[in-house]
């Protein structure tokens, strides 16, 4: 995927979340929904990249404001059964995408500098 698309992904999460990020904004998630139907449709033959991540651009993943979505029955109220199902569909690929992009982050460890010294303790 290109940078312009996961920007997109990005502002698409950002749609659904209300504005102090502590939960959906029910008004705004079935704009949001047809926003992520879209852009699966664009993406999903495409392959993930290493060098952006839609993170980059909002502090929630596609796939955490999706899995929301779905686990809030108001949410679905909103949606019609076609969407609710894309949206499942949606889920499947937005989480294989948040493990590339959690895969991707250096592990936190012991450095080689801490490997380097020897002393007793």
């Amino acid at each position: 995927m290109n940078e312009a698309i996961i920007e997109e992904w990005a502002e698409a999460t950002a749609q659904a979340y209300n504005d102090s990020l502590s939960g959906l904004d029910l008004a705004r998630v079935p704009k949001a929904v047809r926003a992520f139907i879209e852009l699966y449709g664009q993406s999903k033959d495409m392959t993930f990249n290493s060098d952006y991540s839609p993170i980059d651009y909002f502090e929630e993943h596609p796939a955490s404001a999706i899995g929301i979505i779905l686990d809030t029955p108001e949410a679905l109220e909103l949606l019609d059964d076609d969407e609710e199902e894309a949206l499942e569909d949606i889920l499947g690929f937005a989480e294989a995408w948040a493990e590339f992009d959690s895969n991707q982050q250096p592990d936190l460890g012991i450095s080689e500098a801490d490997d380097d010294d020897d002393t007793e303790w």
